[in-house]
């Protein structure tokens, strides 16, 4: 059970209750909070250890080159609802780009006290493939299992089998049932990821019981901002809001994150004593109750590192704020990304690939080509939603990314070196890929 207790709780995304009730939804982690405690009596041990060789996993970051990770959506569905659109899985492509690269239209709504530790991961997100499997199976909670929901990545149990995880990103999509102890509904898990093996701040045997289990798993319901299934409030007065930041709080786990508060507070405060490893993130003693309380301040004589008390950085995807105020990593976080990106996770710097077959309605030319200075893309049809473009070296990294293209804007070459590229371009509608020579 020592092995079950950090996957299980220490995995997730937003908490959306009230302070002090028993979550009836979350998105990962603090899922069973205090009435757990009786079947895990060593949970408590490990939420209070310590994370003082954290600083091992963020070593400098010189180098700032974009990274790009190859991503393989797996759609698990039973009922026509479950089974999104590849829109959503776009849109939902196109909020992870746009988050791990700072380029998010609300990074202005970050406050003036935190700007100075706002961060750019700089990594890109390429569609390698989408998988539709459909099922008959049901894909419930199932804490006391170190998989959590192990038949959602086995084929043979009415899931879909990983790509290979040393080289991509999977993400599976499914109807999560809730988690329920003798017929009682204890809570709704929205999303879960494990955390590569080894890292310093998390606690032992956190990591993926297989390799075949290593990703990300989310709700239909949260994906992307597009998405057509609303999330009902567990309140009753209506629903929740949905950005597609779900996905983007549970990669961070994925690539190495911990909850900004450090994962305290289980059985009541914590008296800030607790801490995620990132220098740059201000202590809390728990987690935001899915809201944008900016007031909210329960640390307020913890001053590093920041010299002067502030309040708790509601706005930290990886918090449990609502979807609507997140909007930032810090450059501590950041770096901790890269890191694990060229360590732990340096498999998934692959060069670009797709296996998507190209939407006709994103055929496209690229003028001039051999370029020099800039580039003028040109559609064959007429789109009505925004691309975003990005400029892929030979290695797989990308060297630049354009976001809200609209029309066919001249998009600048300086800077770049000679060389072949890919430009690869997304859009809700779909993706495509071309060569490009810059001389």
């Amino acid at each position: 059970m020592k092995q079950l207790l950090p996957a299980a709780l220490l995995l997730c995304a937003c908490n959306l209750t009230a302070q002090n009730q028993l979550p009836p939804i979350v998105c990962g982690n603090s899922v069973l909070e205090y009435k757990m405690h009786e079947h895990f009596p060593e949970m408590e041990t490990a939420f209070r250890e310590t994370f003082d060789q954290a600083k091992a996993a963020q070593n400098p970051v010189a180098d700032r080159t974009p990274y790009t990770v190859n991503v393989v959506f797996h759609v698990v569905w039973k009922f026509p609802e479950e089974n999104l659109p590849d829109s959503v899985i776009l849109n939902q492509l196109q909020v992870l780009n746009e988050d791990y690269n700072r380029l998010n239209a609300d990074t202005g709504n970050l406050r003036a006290v935190f700007q100075p530790f706002a961060g750019s991961p700089n990594i890109q997100f390429n569609l390698a493939g989408i998988e539709r499997v459909q099922t008959n199976a049901d894909f419930t909670i199932n804490l006391f299992d170190p998989g959590i929901l192990p038949n959602l990545k086995s084929s043979a149990s009415g899931g879909s089998d990983a790509w290979d995880p040393n080289q991509y990103l999977n993400i599976w999509i499914c109807n999560i049932r809730p988690f329920t102890i003798g017929g009682v509904t204890l809570a709704q898990i929205l999303g879960f990821a494990f955390p590569p093996v080894g890292l310093s701040n998390w606690p032992p045997d956190v990591a993926a019981p297989t390799p075949g289990e290593d990703g990300v798993a989310l709700d239909y319901h949260v994906v992307g901002r597009n998405n057509p299934n609303p999330l009902d409030d567990p309140s009753g007065t209506g629903t929740l809001v949905v950005r597609g930041r779900t996905a983007t709080h549970e990669v961070g786990h994925y690539l190495g994150l911990r909850h900004i508060w450090g994962d305290g507070g289980v059985f009541g405060p914590n008296a800030c004593d607790q801490s995620d490893g990132i220098d740059d993130t201000p202590f809390a003693n728990s987690q935001t109750e899915f809201n944008c309380d900016i007031t909210r301040n329960t640390c307020p004589n913890i001053e590093p590192p920041y010299g002067a008390n502030v309040p708790d950085m509601i706005e930290n995807y990886m918090d449990y704020a609502s979807e609507d105020c997140m909007n930032t990593f810090t450059a501590g976080q950041a770096m901790l990304m890269r890191s694990v990106l060229e360590g732990p996770r340096n498999g998934l710097l692959q060069p670009i690939v797709s296996t998507q077959e190209i939407s006709p309605a994103l055929t496209f030319g690229i003028y001039p080509n051999p370029a020099t200075s800039s580039i003028v893309l040109r559609f064959e049809k007429s789109l009505d939603e925004p691309v975003q473009a990005s400029l892929i070296d030979a290695s797989g990294r990308m060297v630049k990314m354009w976001t809200n293209i609209t029309g066919s804007p001249e998009l600048s070459l300086v800077g770049v070196p000679t060389g072949l590229y890919a430009i690869h371009v997304v859009a809700q509608s779909g993706s495509a890929v071309k060569k490009l020579v810059v001389k």
